[in-house]
């Protein structure tokens, strides 16, 4: 390299570097900036939040009647949010994490201006609002439950050409057989569980086709159990009904169907976080209608006209926000199991590939150096094969 391309190639290193050092002090003072506005934002967002259980959480009806109160309260709502909109442009803008759950916050808003301005219909858009987050979240936990699902069947398949490994090494220590023995019994549950959601799916499939979509619970919720049953069963582990569910009708195929994808511990008032609270937020009392249009628009109307018979839309806002919360905690779960199932395979992966020249090899000519790397595949092939049977009740 000449002078003078190491002359351009200085000067080039210098402008990236200065460019760095400007960069990072704009964001400084952005960061700094930031926090101002949300020190000044702070009062905006409790008078927000004030207002919201005064008018929203109590159920305090406005004073109609009296109308300076409703424009004085107007205009301070109306005041809080133009502040809190621009904190939040603000940071948008410049790329700051907001101080806040912005999205969380939002609903609080929406439900607040619902109480003050429209009081008639507040709790109708509030249910509505209910609804399409619980069917968003139903949404993201299927996908993470098959996502789940996807990654296991990659696992066994590896774990087969693992065992396919270690089987052709002569003379290999005794105790490799015995953790290959764990490794096909935790494999074989797994693909039992598929097998046995296989057959559950095609009665579910064939009690939903003798059962009206709109005819309340039944329909619904055999109509969705098909659907999640592949991953739901290897997710949350399963439980023969002793029935089969196609041969069942209206409560009783409802009963069946949670019974199996709660694992037996969905009774009437009963069940857990993980197979109680979780799966029948899966299910939905109100969330049925992720299924398609025509189910969403029957399930809405059983709803709104057992309004009057059951309970307040409150209650059933609250309920189901409580099972949004349910489904929003499992997802979690799986994710981590997820995280867990990943990170092994990617390991084991690469040792196999590094092992695979002891295919066919006699073990008693192995360095120390091999056998260990011979052993850390076994031990890993073990570890992941456990995780293809651990379910979100594990976690508990």
């Amino acid at each position: 390299m000449g002078f003078l391309e190491v002359m351009v190639l200085i000067v080039i290193v210098a402008c990236s570097i200065a460019g760095y050092i400007a960069n990072q002090k704009t964001r400084i003072l952005w960061k700094l900036k930031a926090e101002i506005k949300w020190r000044e934002v702070k009062d905006d967002i409790n008078g927000i939040s004030e207002m919201h259980e005064k008018y929203y959480e109590s159920g305090q009806k406005m004073k109609w009647m009296d109308k300076n109160l409703t424009k004085s309260t107007k205009n301070d709502f109306e005041t809080h949010i133009d502040r809190y909109n621009e904190y939040i442009d603000f940071c948008n803008s410049k790329r700051v994490p907001a101080k806040i759950d912005h999205n969380s916050f939002k609903i609080i808003i929406e439900e607040t201006e619902d109480a003050i301005l429209n009081p008639g219909d507040a709790l109708n858009k509030a249910l509505e609002r209910a609804q399409k987050e619980y069917d968003s979240e139903y949404k993201n936990l299927s996908i993470t439950g098959e996502k789940l699902l996807e990654e296991r069947k990659k696992s066994i398949y590896l774990i087969f050409d693992v065992e396919n490994l270690v089987n052709s090494i002569a003379k290999r220590p005794k105790s490799f057989d015995r953790k290959l023995s764990e490794i096909k019994v935790e494999k074989s549950k797994f693909q039992s569980s598929l097998e046995f959601a296989k057959k559950q799916k095609v009665n579910l499939e064939k009690g939903a086709a003798g059962i009206g979509a709109g005819v309340a619970a039944g329909g619904a919720v055999a109509g969705i159990a098909p659907t999640a049953a592949m991953w739901v069963a290897t997710t949350f582990g399963t439980a023969s009904t002793g029935t089969a569910i196609s041969a069942l009708s209206g409560a009783a195929a409802t009963n069946a169907a949670l019974a199996w994808l709660g694992g037996g511990a969905l009774t009437v008032g009963g069940g857990g976080m993980g197979a109680g609270q979780a799966l029948l937020a899966l299910a939905g009392p109100i969330g049925w209608g992720i299924a398609g249009t025509s189910v969403l628009a029957s399930v809405c109307l059983m709803v709104r006209k057992r309004f009057k018979i059951q309970e307040s839309k409150r209650d059933e806002i609250k309920r189901m926000k409580a099972f949004t919360e349910s489904l929003k905690e499992v997802e979690a779960k799986i994710e981590k199991i997820i995280v867990q199932t990943k990170s092994i395979y990617s390991d084991l992966l690469k040792q196999h590939k590094d092992c695979l020249i002891y295919q066919s090899a006699d073990y008693s000519t192995f360095s120390s150096e091999d056998k260990a790397k011979l052993a850390t595949l076994v031990n890993n092939t073990k570890s992941l094969a456990a995780l293809l049977g651990k379910t979100v009740e594990d976690d508990n």
